[in-house]
């Protein structure tokens, strides 16, 4: 009874039950988001507005140290919290009026001027719910505890995802799944003229779950800060460039973010445009994607955990580099290797999304995380900004390999591609106390693993 009723595990179920309604609402309302996409589809959006998509993600990052200067001096975060991240999801709910703009390209540039606020209004909530989170949760569990949190909300958005998905290629087949329409009474609502309209009611709807998860955020407890810092704002962000650790950690994050920014507005087009996939089939993308990193979750935090983040992340770095090339052999009716692809993406990005999160904060001081964390991303925001923007504007031709002929985007994955690989080397540079070498790590790990199966063998 003691266990039950300790703060952890109080924390450990109230971060779940609020981040599964934020999930939901980032799976339909966020930048990354599938639906968005094909709203700028439908809207007629250029090359260049895709990147521009893509970068807005990273230049909110920018707005992150706002969260430290809003909660230097205050004792308490939660409501500050919740109040910043509320007007950013509050302005989801206006996207659709988008449509009632007489040119469709002053339409888009709408939406992109509501998702840089909102995106930035997010990120600075983030911020400050990391700083809240970090004094709760102790550093040797934090691994799991991102991982499984992670796992429930990726479960949870994948299924309103498939459903709304399901709905919205619903209006491009007329045909399609009539008695299910018959059964809605609303045959006559599902032509390809209502789509977008449709999607806008989404947004409307992702803005309501969003809302109800800050409500859930709300009941999450929180440690009175009793050690208020004497330091002058200045001083707080100065701090962690006077740390050599954290300029070698930044170094490798800005590298890594500025590869991985190297062709991230042309995934979702490319599927949608290029392979000609529906919405439904990238969904299925996504289900292997997510599928894999619910179960590599489990052994991202166990790994993190035991070996360290530096160590993890250089898998990440491996295979993040081999991910984009197996975009090179693919083509409209010829994208079987995509599902591969997807799973081992899956792995990888479970992996690196704990380390993103854990790294900055296992050698940040303490009571330094917030400012440590809010640095990081904002400079490593800006490095993968720079790429994403260069991606559209520096857009190449085709290129004639002789027996193959890529698409624009495709040269530009084969370039990210390389990019990542050489991330490497700073992050060799960098120093964690608690890191253990990558050929101890997998001997560990596969030991373990040939002493299951052999376990397994002899109780059959």
């Amino acid at each position: 009874m003691k266990r039950k009723n300790s703060l952890i595990h109080r924390v450990y179920y109230t971060s779940i039950r609020e981040g599964i309604f934020a999930q939901v609402y980032g799976n339909l309302a966020q930048i990354g988001s599938s639906f968005i996409t094909k709203f700028l589809v439908l809207l007629g959006a250029t090359p260049l507005q895709y990147s521009l998509l893509s970068a807005l993600g990273q230049i909110s990052n920018l707005w992150q140290p706002l969260g430290v200067a809003f909660s230097h001096h205050i004792p308490q975060r939660k409501w500050l919290c919740v109040w910043i991240t509320a007007v950013g999801r509050l302005l989801s709910l206006f996207m659709g009026l988008a449509l009632f703009f007489p040119n469709s390209r002053h339409g888009i540039w709408f939406i992109l001027t509501l998702l840089f606020f909102s995106a930035g209004f997010q990120a600075t909530g983030a911020n400050i719910w990391i700083a809240w989170v970090s004094d709760l949760i102790p550093l040797k569990i934090r691994g799991r505890f991102f991982s499984f949190r992670n796992q429930i909300l990726m479960i949870v958005g994948l299924v309103f995802s498939y459903w709304v998905s399901y709905h919205v290629d619903l209006f491009e087949h007329p045909d399609k799944a009539q008695g299910y329409k018959n059964l809605l009474g609303l045959s006559k609502l599902f032509v390809p003229q209502n789509q977008v309209w449709f999607l806008a009611m989404v947004f409307a709807f992702a803005t309501v779950v969003g809302l109800i998860g800050l409500v859930m955020l709300s009941l999450q407890p929180e440690r009175k800060r009793h050690h208020q810092t004497s330091k002058s704002l200045k001083e707080v962000f100065l701090e962690p460039f006077r740390d050599k650790n954290f300029r070698l950690l930044l170094v490798f994050g800005s590298w890594w973010m500025l590869a991985i920014g190297v062709g991230s507005p042309f995934w979702g087009p490319f599927m949608l445009k290029n392979l000609q996939m529906g919405l439904f089939e990238v969904q299925m993308y996504n289900t292997l994607h997510m599928v894999s990193s619910l179960l590599a979750f489990s052994f991202w935090g166990k790994f993190i955990d035991r070996f360290g983040n530096k160590t993890a992340m250089k898998i990440c770095v491996f295979l993040g580099g081999l991910n984009p090339l197996f975009w090179l052999f693919m083509s409209a009716g010829n994208y079987g290797i995509l599902w591969l692809e997807g799973i081992s993406s899956g792995f990888m990005w479970a992996g690196t999304g704990i380390i993103t999160t854990n790294f900055v904060l296992s050698i940040a001081p303490k009571r330094g995380e917030q400012a440590y964390s809010g640095i990081y991303a904002a400079v490593t925001g800006v490095c993968m900004m720079s790429s994403t923007l260069a991606s559209g504007i520096f857009y190449p031709d085709s290129l004639d390999l002789g027996f193959r002929t890529l698409d624009p985007e495709q040269v530009i994955f084969g370039i990210g591609a390389i990019l990542r690989w050489l991330a490497i080397i700073p992050l060799m540079l960098v120093r964690e106390f608690r890191s253990v070498p990558l050929r101890k790590a997998m001997a560990f790990t596969l030991s373990r693993l040939v002493g299951w199966r052999f376990r397994m063998g002899k109780r059959y």
